[in-house]
């Protein structure tokens, strides 16, 4: 499991960018939050997370149905995924092993949600901020500073809280062989993770 350490992340306007390979495994030590990259490799019982929301997103492999009695859960590739980190799940893979990009946070503390890029999206500032790049490279712009960063494949992007906002798009490269330009729609350029503080009702 790899984690990204929202704390050691210093740059300007609040954004740092690593390598994927650069995150070595870490305890959670924040105790509101997490975010990290999981690997699952057999059937069987799912880590349970007491207290926690999960949100979930399938990088790479075919998904996985976790079961808890009546109540059923589809991890499919490209599609995020939120579910109760209480429960007992039953895993079951659909073809082989996956790794999957989850978001857990405290109930009622923190929100957090996943979101596949496929189109440029706007990130607003007072959030906490995550750009995982899965395929080909993305583009974030900083809306205030105007910098531009080229974020490679297999790199992560993090903003804190207190960062400006940026804007994020997919980096199209044209190609010449259509079997690589009409790759499924289920593949996002991309992940992008928020993470905010829940508000009372």
């Amino acid at each position: 499991m790899v984690s990204a350490p929202f704390r050691d992340a210093v740059a300007s306007a609040g954004l740092a960018v690593r390598p994927l390979a650069s995150f070595a495994p870490k305890a959670w030590h924040n105790g509101g939050w997490r975010i990290s990259l999981a690997d699952v490799e057999c059937n069987g019982s799912y880590s349970r997370f007491v207290g926690m929301i999960r949100v979930s997103l399938v990088v790479a492999g075919a998904g996985v149905t976790l079961d808890n009695g009546p109540t059923r859960v589809d991890l499919q590739p490209g599609h995020p995924s939120e579910y109760d980190g209480d429960a007992e799940w039953h895993a079951s893979l659909h073809d082989g092993s996956i790794v999957k990009l989850n978001a857990m946070v405290t109930r009622g503390r923190y929100t957090a949600r996943i979101v596949p890029l496929r189109a440029t999206m706007h990130v607003p500032s007072g959030c906490i901020a995550l750009v995982l790049t899965l395929r080909g490279a993305s583009i974030l712009r900083t809306c205030r500073g105007g910098k531009t960063l080229m974020l490679r494949e297999a790199h992560v992007a993090t903003r804190l809280a207190d960062g400006e906002a940026f804007e994020i798009e997919p980096a199209r490269v044209e190609t010449q062989n259509d079997a690589k330009a009409h790759i499924e729609v289920h593949a996002p350029h991309a992940a992008l993770v928020i993470i905010e503080r829940a508000t009372c009702g």
